[in-house]
């Protein structure tokens, strides 16, 4: 069946608007729009009607009956104005007429585009992107109607849609469609009456390094071990097992600033509450959720942090950063080289001479060879229960009393180095304490550098 009949064929049963008409027939022709290709359709078929309306004196009725049938029908003026000027009767335009299709959605495009662009008109953003969440009744009507006319070269309404507003708002903010990376996604839900819209806005992630001076708070929030996070006597109606931690120190500064409605913190592993993250830090990113502003004074966040947080926590290195980046820091931390310090109590008296010969026992067993840690008792009851390799890059050590030493250990990212040192029942081989043939506790532990 040829384009014309189809068409025809359709407004014998059916009023459809412009739109959904070219879109019906999208995938035929090109550089044109939707619109365009259905106004082209009905004034060629307009056209073509009239040119045989005047050249031939036969079959008269059928170029009438086809025009009248784009007046009265497909609401087409051109059409409705040929009849009147060849003075054929015809009845009058009615325009509230609603398309079998879309429900007159694309007869408010400007509407929609205008709403929108009142919804973000206080968020920051360079660019944008349009979807659409359309009635499920729409999309089975339409579905149905291709079926029912065998119409294989069309286009949804939704692609349509999202396409059409998309260039209306682009046109009115003088911002560009984004279609991998959008710092907006604008989500129009509709409906054949009503619509709403969605905002879902890009998230900022910003990298930097912390210190941590502490050694009473973990890197982020622990929800309360008894209520877990509802609130309970043990935790005084926090909710929280600890009062604060390095992500409750920093965060709220970045959220303020950004006007977000929260954070996620990643870090490049972490250390435990009671170790002190010295040096240049422990790299991390702060996720930014819906941030209504995006351009940030990293600097001027950077001091407030420090400022109010003095002795506690400190932040450097900041810089915009990215979700590829948060997957690489999470996967990388375990390849990273990391020094500690640890000092280290002995139960029993090791002399100066002895101390220096277990250290050179120390290093000639571990440097740059691997050991075996079972994961540790302390924290079985939450990590898998598995065998893990790692490697020890260097040993050194200073003697301070006969029951007080200092170790700097240089290891891989991922060893639990106070089991390194007690050998945590023989859950981690060698160990310190079995090669000083001593029991040995891990007074204190800091970290002090992250490759």
């Amino acid at each position: 069946m040829f384009i014309f009949e189809k068409v025809l064929e359709i407004y014998h049963k059916y009023y459809i608007c412009v739109h959904c008409l070219g879109r019906m027939f999208s995938l035929l022709g090109t550089n044109t729009t939707n619109y365009e290709r259905g106004y082209s359709l009905l004034l060629a078929l307009t056209m073509e009607n009239h040119h045989h309306l005047l050249s031939s004196s036969e079959n008269q009725e059928v170029y009438i009956t086809n025009l009248r049938l784009l007046a009265e029908k497909a609401n087409f003026i051109p059409a409705y104005e040929v009849l009147k000027k060849e003075g054929v009767e015809v009845s009058p335009i009615k325009s509230a007429k609603k398309c079998y299709l879309c429900s007159d959605i694309f007869s408010h495009l400007e509407i929609y585009a205008q709403d929108a662009i009142t919804q973000t008109e206080d968020i920051e953003f360079d660019n944008f992107l349009v979807g659409s969440s359309v009635n499920s009744q729409l999309i089975n009507l339409e579905d149905e109607f291709k079926a029912e006319f065998n119409l294989l070269e069309s286009e949804s309404i939704k692609t349509h849609f999202n396409r059409e507003v998309g260039k209306i708002i682009s046109d009115n903010i003088n911002k560009p469609p984004e279609f991998l990376f959008p710092d907006i996604t604008i989500i129009f839900n509709l409906n054949p009456q009503s619509h709403s819209i969605d905002l879902l806005i890009r998230a900022v992630f910003i990298y930097g390094r912390y210190n941590k001076y502490l050694r009473t708070i973990p890197q982020t929030h622990w929800f309360c071990s008894n209520c877990k996070g509802k609130g309970c006597k043990l935790c005084g109606h926090t909710g929280k097992q600890y009062k604060t931690s390095v992500e409750e120190l920093m965060s709220p500064i970045f959220i303020s600033k950004s006007l977000a409605t929260d954070s996620k913190f990643h870090g490049g592993g972490r250390e435990d509450i009671d170790v002190r993250m010295l040096g240049e830090g422990r790299p991390f990113i702060l996720e930014l959720r819906n941030p209504k502003i995006r351009t940030l004074n990293l600097q001027g966040i950077q001091k407030q942090v420090n400022k109010q947080n003095k002795r506690k926590i400190k932040i450097s290195n900041l810089r915009y950063s990215s979700k590829v980046e948060v997957k690489n820091l999470k996967k990388n931390a375990e390849q990273t080289r990391k020094t500690y310090l640890a000092k280290v109590i002995s139960k029993h008296k090791i002399s100066k001479e002895n101390f220096k010969s277990k250290l050179a026992q120390l290093k000639e067993i571990f440097i740059d060879q691997k050991i075996k840690q079972r994961t540790p008792l302390r924290v079985s009851h939450r990590r898998s229960d598995k065998v893990r390799e790692k490697t020890i890059y260097n040993i050194e050590g200073k003697y301070r009393k006969s029951k007080l030493f200092e170790f700097i250990i240089e290891t891989q990212g991922g060893v639990y180095v106070k089991e390194l040192i007690t050998g945590d029942e023989g859950r981690t081989k060698p160990s310190f304490a079995e090669i000083f043939n001593n029991s040995l506790l891990c007074k204190e532990l800091d970290v002090l550098k992250i490759y």
